[in-house]
């Protein structure tokens, strides 16, 4: 907990009080990461490629080991971005999985990721427009806190002790205000 503030009052500090949303590289990058981490995303990309991927190819290429990979792969198959076959091997006489990615299922998911990032945005903007300058900051950038908690904790910073500043939080109202512009621009 005290790492998470840590960072978003860094975040702050540096980033001119909001950090940036950058664009994915790719709907399917970010789809993946959400769903099944940044592991899955190497699997992903190979299942891209093609369709009914054998999980041994998809295991060679991305160099995991094939339990690594068929642990990820099913993380994919429960979120519904991946399909799969068994076909039992003649020779062999062992199952191979063969797997397809589900595209209507990324597209689905993506644009659902967008709207509640959205709906974030929109929530943020209403805490910081109704607490307008009600913001305090640590001169460290350790802890950033509204005026109720700041007042609890006696207008001190709970990591390193310093006097806690008070915080011009119109930068980061019209940060946001643009960034909610952007995305409904681009929805």
């Amino acid at each position: 907990m005290r790492r998470a503030r840590r960072a978003y009052a860094k975040d702050y500090k540096n980033a001119g009080h909001l950090k940036a949303v950058e664009k994915p590289a790719s709907t399917l990058a970010e789809v993946v990461k959400a769903a099944a981490g940044e592991e899955a995303l190497k699997l992903a990309s190979v299942i891209a490629k093609g369709r009914d991927v054998s999980e041994f190819r998809i295991a060679k290429t991305t160099k995991l080991d094939i339990q690594k990979a068929r642990n990820l792969l099913y993380k994919l198959h429960s979120s519904n971005l991946a399909d799969y076959r068994r076909v039992k091997d003649a020779r062999k006489g062992v199952y191979i999985s063969y797997w397809t990615l589900n595209n209507a299922a990324v597209k689905e998911r993506y644009y659902k990721l967008q709207k509640e990032r959205l709906q974030r945005f929109k929530e943020r903007l209403e805490v910081e427009t109704s607490n307008a300058n009600c913001f305090f900051i640590c001169p460290a950038a350790c802890t950033r806190s509204d005026f109720a908690r700041a007042e609890q904790q006696k207008f001190r910073c709970e990591e390193c002790g310093q006097l806690l500043e008070q915080e011009n939080n119109a930068r980061t109202i019209d940060v946001l205000r643009e960034k909610i512009r952007e995305m409904e621009a681009a929805a």
